[in-house]
């Protein structure tokens, strides 16, 4: 895959410190944020894995992960939406053509692109490629860079069907920034989630298996 034009995507708010967010407030809408391979065929694909957890990203050493009724309402508008654009959910990742994975941003400021070496390179629990198989790094066709913060959900949709190898890279087809503009809140709402997580799909048409 060649790699194509760079797309900047910049988003500045507020820092917490709230460990363990609450799934059941938030003050304003999420802005949303999504960008694609131009050069994938998503028809080519009909099965995906959905990791059933949604790491947080915080200050802390070890991995944490939003859990409970909020958490299990998010991914299930992920497992909906895949279900409603003709994907069907694969028993394991082995035997799925994508995979899915959420990640959401608790406590702490982060900047980053899309570039080597990967910002979430060492973090602890974060999906890396061996989490999916025998890769050797993230391959992203298109340059993104973002500011992340407090409140945001990073989601990738990962292409399994790849040729594997400790020289090969996982291919990123599709990504999504989940983003809330508002000014001190710690908590999030679980229904603007899903609302957030519904738009992320309404503006990404291409994604379809029909």
């Amino acid at each position: 895959m060649k790699k194509l034009i760079p797309i900047l995507l910049a988003v500045f708010a507020l820092v917490s410190c709230e460990k363990d967010p609450d799934m059941g407030k938030l003050d304003d809408n999420y802005l949303v944020y999504t960008n694609y391979d131009k050069q994938a065929n998503f028809k080519d694909f009909s099965t995906f894995y959905l990791a059933d957890k949604i790491l947080i990203i915080s200050d802390s050493k070890e991995p944490e992960y939003l859990e409970g009724e909020g958490a299990e309402q998010i991914l299930a508008a992920y497992a909906e939406n895949m279900e409603a654009r003709g994907y069907q959910p694969a028993p394991d990742q082995e035997s799925a053509d994508l995979g899915i994975q959420v990640s959401y941003i608790a406590s702490t400021y982060y900047f980053t692109s899309y570039s080597q070496p990967e910002w979430w390179w060492g973090y602890p629990g974060y999906w890396g490629p061996s989490y999916w198989g025998n890769w050797g790094g993230w391959y992203y066709p298109y340059a993104v860079t973002y500011s992340y913060s407090t409140n945001s959900f990073l989601t990738e949709i990962v292409n399994l069907e790849a040729e594997q190898g400790t020289n090969k890279k996982l291919p990123i087809l599709w990504n999504s920034y989940l983003t809330g503009f508002e000014t001190g809140s710690k908590v999030i709402n679980r229904a603007l989630a899903v609302q957030a997580v519904n738009q992320s799909f309404a503006q990404s048409p291409y994604l379809t298996n029909k």
